[in-house]
């Protein structure tokens, strides 16, 4: 008997919160729920070292002045030292079609952090338009078994105010790609790229970085989309002053990539979804 999709419904407060209500899954119409049965193979309490699921999670959505709304996502690998890949296609989609296409297909092992629940947070966003109707769904499909996350501005518990508005509050750093003049701040800085760079030779990679009169930040390099492997040198840099932060990037085969630069004052920030910087890079490696 085939196995059925488990639909995530979202992950608040570090909690994951599988179908809002406990573990249940979809029939194949998606019409209907049904518990899973007790011989269920997913340890989902246990972060093993290999062998268990990726699951996609909604995180939040926030209101955007324009009216339009932005849906974050991240993740949660339940493997300690299992790395993933994952291919955008009918293993990894997101629907509507729309806006499928920039999740990541690269799925590091779970954070070493306690507090972090096994999550990677605020991998990336989703912009709907104004008076968008129903749900935006990440689905992975894991050996065999397809992880969905819907998401949808309904559910008040998701919804997020600006944080930055508090006094005591951190602010999300103003990053800068100096090659492009590019500049941003918030969940979607910028895209920059595409840049070309050859495979198994480093690169290197500059961020330029305003914190805005915060004390401090921590600027963190990922590998979110292509194959292979990329090793950043670097690939962590703590920095009290505004400047510009240096990585060389390696990659291990040719192939079209994104890699995906974050700045954040604080892991309690990252971990309330708020004042954080993301940015892209495309990378074509020949």
């Amino acid at each position: 008997m085939p196995r059925k999709p488990l639909v995530v419904c979202g992950c608040v407060a570090g909690l994951l919160i599988l179908s809002c209500i406990g573990l249940v899954a979809h029939n194949a119409q998606g019409r209907g729920q049904q518990r899973l049965p007790q011989d269920w193979p997913l340890s989902i309490a246990n972060v093993l070292p290999h062998g268990q699921p990726v699951i996609p999670i909604f995180e939040s959505w926030i209101p955007n002045p324009n009216e339009t709304i932005l849906f974050t996502f991240g993740y949660i690998n339940l493997n300690s030292d299992e790395v993933l890949d994952i291919p955008v296609g009918p293993d990894n989609f997101i629907e509507p079609k729309q806006f499928n296409g920039f999740q990541p297909t690269h799925f590091d092992p779970a954070p070493k952090e306690p507090a972090r629940f096994a999550r990677h947070q605020s991998v990336f966003a989703v912009t709907v338009p104004k008076g968008f109707k129903g749900d935006v769904v990440w689905a992975l499909r894991v050996r065999g078994q397809t992880y969905s996350s819907p998401a949808r501005a309904t559910r008040e518990e998701y919804g997020i105010e600006d944080l930055e508005s508090l006094t005591e509050a951190p602010v999300a750093p103003r990053l800068k790609i100096a090659a492009s003049g590019l500049t941003g701040r918030g969940r979607n800085a910028f895209v920059a790229g595409p840049v070309s760079a050859p495979a198994g030779r480093p690169v290197p990679l500059r961020v330029g970085i305003e914190l805005l009169s915060r004390p401090r930040s921590t600027v963190t390099w990922y590998h979110h989309q292509g194959p292979g492997k990329v090793t950043f040198d670097p690939k962590e840099v703590p920095i009290k002053a505004d400047g510009d932060v240096n990585t060389t990037a390696t990659f291990s085969q040719s192939g079209d990539y994104v890699v995906r630069v974050t700045a954040l004052e604080s892991l309690a920030a990252l971990e309330q979804h708020c004042c954080y910087s993301n940015g892209y890079v495309k990378v074509t490696v020949r």
